[in-house]
């Protein structure tokens, strides 16, 4: 079925999203609307340019939904990105501001979260694929509360593409090196039985752990992309980095040589890895065709956080660069199949969490950081954020190439870093996209630079919202 115009349906189904059909209590949506299901699909380490090459999300998602053109990460790293999805609040509040130790998983109360709010109101739910880091460390064959369906990975590290251990309900199942044992096809297989069996409404969580390192491609696309053009970004290898407070810790340059055998080979890597779980998109919407269930189904496809490929001479994530914190994020809505749109406004990651639970109709159980994204999806366009908080409040990590611990302002025009060592950045976006020219503590900036510094202590302490 295709809507001409908003049809009674999906009137229903946005006054739902939009919390207008609910009980008196505010917990459990009417009966007597449509209740959407909805797709969570979480790339691990995917780049914004490289969400380009996805062909099946931006032909199946894309142009049937919402592309949000100005979405970030609030800290840019696995663990505390995943606990900010699932629970709405920045890793400051979760208490998730790494992805190791005492500052990770330890830290996750997961007794409130996506799955339980939908549970509890009737969803059958599932997670397939990459929960949290050290998740396994809690104990082989734990099932977190509000899940039906668990499908986790259980190996140390999680990221394994082969000769890695499921957690299926409990049970363990190992898997070896065969290429039927390639984990994006293997969870992809999960999620697509879950979808043939589950009950409406339901939630799945799919989140396969395609491209991060070591980024191994399935087999058939092993050798798939041809001569990669160079990365022809000015902040690669940038030429000049006195301007950046890090620069005497971090003074290598990239040759060609050292070009083509590692950083260029980690880009190809990955760009081969993301063509499976391209496939996966193209599965699950198919899938989903196939139950008659497009029509009721929201898909929302987003990376938990960027990797840089050489931008400024560093490589990884956590650092506050638009190549680290900038990410694709898509929303597929039945109400606008064939009109596809591209929504500038600032989204965070803390917004899914509301998001998903508006679409639902159900009342997040816990404070929220983020907003619920549901009135963009409908071209609405309502009093709306002016910036947003990035953060990494974990363990310095000079030694290792990331950063001493910062919080950011982004705002549409400006970058601002305060670092706790001390170190300051600022950039002009609309100047200087690249990032290249960190104008903290210039003259021409000090009023700019006094405003955001003021305004990022607001934001970073501010507390969360009741739902």
């Amino acid at each position: 079925m295709r809507w001409r115009g908003l049809g009674s349906v999906v009137v229903a189904a946005l006054c739902l999203a939009l919390g207008i059909a609910r009980d008196s209590s505010g917990a459990t949506p009417s009966t007597t609307t449509p209740r959407l299901n909805v797709v969570v699909i979480v790339s691990d380490d995917e780049r914004l340019d490289a969400n380009r090459r996805m062909r099946n999300v931006q032909r199946l998602l894309a142009r049937e939904g919402v592309r949000f053109d100005r979405y970030y990460t609030t800290t840019s790293e696995c663990c505390p990105s995943r606990a900010s999805i699932l629970t709405g609040q920045y890793p400051h509040h979760s208490g998730v501001v790494a992805n190791f130790g005492s500052h990770g998983y330890p830290r996750f109360d997961d007794r409130s979260t996506l799955a339980t709010w939908l549970h509890d109101a009737g969803y059958t739910t599932a997670m397939v694929g990459k929960y949290l880091n050290g998740y396994t460390l809690a104990g082989d064959r734990r099932i977190p509360p509000g899940w039906d369906r668990w499908v986790a990975m259980d190996s140390i590290p999680e990221e394994r593409y082969y000769r890695y251990t499921l957690n299926v309900n409990g049970r363990r199942v190992d898997y070896g090196r065969q290429p039927a044992d390639y984990s994006t096809s293997v969870l992809t297989r999960k999620a697509l039985g879950f979808i043939r069996s589950a009950d409406h409404p339901f939630f799945l969580y799919f989140a396969p752990i395609a491209p991060h390192l070591p980024a191994i491609p399935a087999p058939r696309d092993r050798g798939s992309i041809g001569e990669l053009p160079p990365l022809r970004s000015p902040a690669f290898d940038e030429a000049d980095i006195s301007d950046k407070p890090w620069r005497a810790r971090f003074v290598r340059t990239f040759t060609p040589r050292g070009v083509s055998y590692d950083l260029e080979e980690v880009r190809r890597r990955q760009l081969e890895t993301m063509r499976s779980l391209d496939r996966s998109v193209g599965q699950i919407v198919g899938e989903l065709r196939r139950r008659k269930l497009l029509d009721r189904t929201v898909i929302v496809y987003v990376s938990d956080n960027g990797f840089m490929w050489g931008e400024h001479r560093l490589g990884g994530k956590i650092w506050p660069y638009e190549e680290s914190i900038h990410l694709p994020l898509v929303i597929r809505t039945p109400w606008r199949q064939g009109d596809g749109t591209v929504d500038r406004h600032l989204a965070l990651n803390v917004d899914l969490a509301p998001t998903v639970a508006a679409l639902a109709g159900v009342r997040p159980g816990i404070p929220q950081d983020g907003r619920s994204l549901v009135p963009l999806l409908g071209a609405q366009d309502p009093p709306w954020r002016v910036d947003g908080l990035v953060e990494y409040r974990g363990p310095g990590q000079l030694r290792v190439g990331g950063p001493p611990p910062y919080r950011a302002l982004r705002t549409h025009r400006f970058l601002y870093v305060a670092y706790d060592d001390g170190w300051r950045e600022l950039y002009d976006m609309r100047r200087d996209p690249w990032q290249l020219d960190n104008v903290a503590g210039t003259r021409r900036y000090a009023v700019t630079q006094r405003y955001l510094a003021r305004r990022l202590a607001v934001v970073a302490q501010a507390p969360p919202r009741s739902p």
